[in-house]
């Protein structure tokens, strides 16, 4: 259908076919066990205005799945909706579906490994120059396109953000119009998410931070791929507003966990290509908990800006996905 233009994709493991098939080897008549079969993640497909599609690498969070007890992991794709989405298995093999696992070492230090590529989304919204508006939590609740274990989508719009900059130490405005990643310690942003409207008798089948990038300002033109980690902060999810954080007065980290990177490329001229990445997050989530927070950041040297809670308006305001699935979801919202 032509009227119909974003499509969800579902991602589940099967662990019990993990081992004993192989190429060629599966049809609809013989098909794979799907006995235990869990729903991992789900992410959005938005094709042009002509109904075609846009080639583009999506970056899916699958840390669920991983289980390192066992030799081998199967995923299955599928999708409820009235289309034909075709990723590659072809190309000569350069553009494989590819899993790319980050390992942590014993000291519980990340080992950060990036992605192969970003996760690109359109814009919800156009990109003009913003007004200003004030951060409130917003949460809407969406009946997905797929049927299945996931009984309902809420989309949840940051309770408070910031940006912390060493060379203003006592700068407490940043990361309004601008939610930046700068060189290490020069730009890092921090983003909360309220969780008290979910019951903690849901169950989370997947949570997908969403960040659009707007700017891109590299500082060396022979480098163009940029790598950004995304940290949950435990010790820090629920006492902090915009406007109280600064270099020089941080959140907790102890306790911070790598929860996902992603990868930002330039394009050949060095300036940002304006793209939606969505970033799982599922291992942070943690509905005995009222709010989470997510601590960006890179080590690279570039700056790269996501727009903020002022940029457009809001409308491109980093916003989080959660999932609720299973037969526990209840509908009472808690206040």
């Amino acid at each position: 259908s032509v009227s119909e233009t974003v499509f969800n994709v579902s991602v589940h493991s099967l662990p019990q076919s993990s081992e004993d098939w192989s190429t060629g080897s599966v049809s609809y008549n013989e098909p794979l066990e799907l006995e235990g079969e869990s729903l991992v993640e789900s992410f959005e497909v938005v094709l042009l205005d002509d109904g075609s599609a846009e080639k583009n690498m999506f970056a899916v969070g699958v840390t669920s799945a991983i289980d390192l007890s066992q030799n081998a992991v199967t995923f299955k794709l599928s999708t409820d909706s009235d289309v034909r989405l075709d990723f590659v298995g072809w190309n000569g093999g350069e553009a494989l579906p590819q899993l790319v696992v980050t390992s942590h070492e014993p000291t519980n230090e990340p080992t950060t490994n990036p992605t192969k590529g970003p996760t690109k989304f359109p814009s919800r919204g156009p990109t003009d120059v913003p007004s200003v508006s004030a951060i409130s939590p917003t949460l809407s609740m969406t009946t997905p396109k797929h049927t299945g274990s996931v009984i309902s989508e809420i989309d949840i719009e940051p309770s408070a953000m910031a940006t912390t900059k060493y060379s203003s130490p006592d700068a407490k405005n940043e990361g309004l119009l601008n939610f930046s990643v700068e060189n290490g310690e020069e730009r890092v942003s921090f983003v909360r998410y309220d969780l008290s409207s979910i019951s903690p008798m849901d169950v989370v089948g997947s949570a997908t931070l969403h960040l659009y990038l707007v700017r891109g300002i590299p500082d060396s033109v022979s480098e163009t791929v940029f790598n950004v980690s995304v940290h949950s902060l435990p010790q820090s999810s629920e006492d902090w507003s915009t406007g109280s954080v600064s270099y020089n007065e941080p959140l907790e980290l102890e306790g911070e966990s790598l929860v996902e990177s992603f990868e930002v490329v330039l394009l050949d001229d060095g300036s940002a290509e304006k793209n939606m990445f969505a970033v799982g997050v599922t291992s942070a989530i943690d509905l005995s908990q009222n709010a989470v927070t997510f601590k960006l950041s890179t080590d690279s040297d570039v700056r790269l800006d996501f727009a903020g809670s002022q940029w457009n308006g809001g409308d491109e305001t980093p916003w989080l996905r959660v999932a609720v699935s299973e037969t526990s979801y209840s509908q009472r919202l808690r206040t």
